[in-house]
């Protein structure tokens, strides 16, 4: 069996928990380098163990465009397993954007793939943007356990936390609440229906309180501009006030990143959502890196899993609270962290 089939049989087979007879929808594109390939090796893997896969293909499509209806049609039959592997993003959800789902818990969800998973439990399974063979093969196959037990622990701790603060060598030192918010796992564990997440997995994420985050982040790894994954040569310094971004400054990687968010804000504008716009300036997510086979390697797929590091996200967060056209996450290197004044992580170092 090659590192590409034993990748994928491991996301089959120890990830989702895939059982004979369950249908599988795999969502890919030509574009890129890799992302057909993986895809294949995925439905190969899911006829091998007894599934039903269907592939579809799409046009590679950006953060801000729209996903294919016949796409969006096919996920609405709600096989047990829905993947997408793009080589950018899977594409937004028209209806979902201007009218919305109401979930089972009474939040409206802006896509059928997010109403379907957390809305009403009825799929489960991931998405992985720009993934490469080298990191599917190379990061997929690790100690679920122990991840697992560490990213348990990560969670246990914020969510019995109300505030965090994180400083870093390159200059960050940023404050926020979250007071009523819950952490979520991505741990590898995708095998009971509303559970997804990226593979490789190897966090554990929260989103900051609303409009809550006061300081400075500097971004001294790599920096999530859409199309490319720079690692900017002087850190990008981002400043927020009462939860939004006023001030990036920094190099070239700073101004493209600026203009992605004036990109979200823009796009937000045209379709009359002034929520959107502001949140384009948001503090999305806080997460802290833990699968200790990935690396960095100018991809955050694979560069926010990396131990010693933690990444923020400008925009969207994971809560339906605070909804934007944009997720950009930007990576920060050899991170303090501490929760109600208990120091988790010096230096990168997990000191749970």
């Amino acid at each position: 069996m090659s590192k590409l089939s034993e990748a994928a049989t491991v996301a089959m087979r120890d990830c989702l928990g895939l059982r004979p007879g369950e249908e599988v929808m795999i969502l890919t594109n030509f574009e890129g380098d890799d992302s057909f390939e993986i895809s294949r090796a995925l439905f190969e893997a899911t006829k091998a163990l007894g599934g039903k896969p269907v592939l579809m293909v799409q046009e590679a499509k950006s953060s801000v465009q729209y996903a294919e209806n016949m796409v969006l049609k096919a996920m609405e039959a709600a096989p047990e397993i829905i993947i997408s592997i793009s080589s950018i993003k899977m594409g937004k959800d028209p209806f979902g954007m201007h009218i919305g789902y109401i979930g089972r818990d009474g939040q409206k969800y802006d896509h059928i793939y997010h109403y379907l998973m957390e809305g009403s439990h009825r799929i489960r399974g991931f998405w992985s943007p720009s993934l490469t063979i080298d990191t599917f093969e190379r990061c997929i196959a690790v100690d679920y356990t122990e991840m697992r037990a560490v990213a348990r622990k990560l969670k246990e701790i914020l969510d019995a936390g109300e505030n965090v603060h994180v400083t870093a060598p390159g200059g960050t030192d940023i404050k926020f609440s979250i007071k009523g918010r819950m952490a979520k796992l991505d741990d590898g564990d995708l095998t009971v229906p509303g559970t997804g997440g990226n593979l490789p997995a190897g966090e554990t994420f929260i989103s900051p309180a609303n409009a809550t985050a006061e300081g400075v982040i500097c971004f001294d790894g790599t920096v999530d501009l859409i199309t490319s994954f720079p690692t900017p040569k002087v850190p990008v310094k981002v400043v927020f006030k009462e939860g939004y971004i006023t001030e990036v400054t920094g190099d070239e990687v700073a101004e493209a990143l600026l203009d992605v968010i004036k990109m979200g804000e823009t796009k937000a504008r045209e379709i009359g959502n002034l929520e959107m716009e502001r949140n384009a300036r948001h503090l999305g997510e806080m997460g802290i890196g833990i699968n200790y086979a990935a690396k960095i390697v100018g991809n955050l797929l694979e560069d926010e899993k990396v131990g010693r590091t933690v990444h923020f996200a400008i925009g969207m967060n994971y809560d339906n609270d605070a909804n934007a056209l944009i997720h950009q996450d930007c990576l920060v290197k050899d991170p303090s962290v501490w929760v109600d004044g208990r120091q988790i992580m010096k230096d990168g170092d997990l000191l749970i």
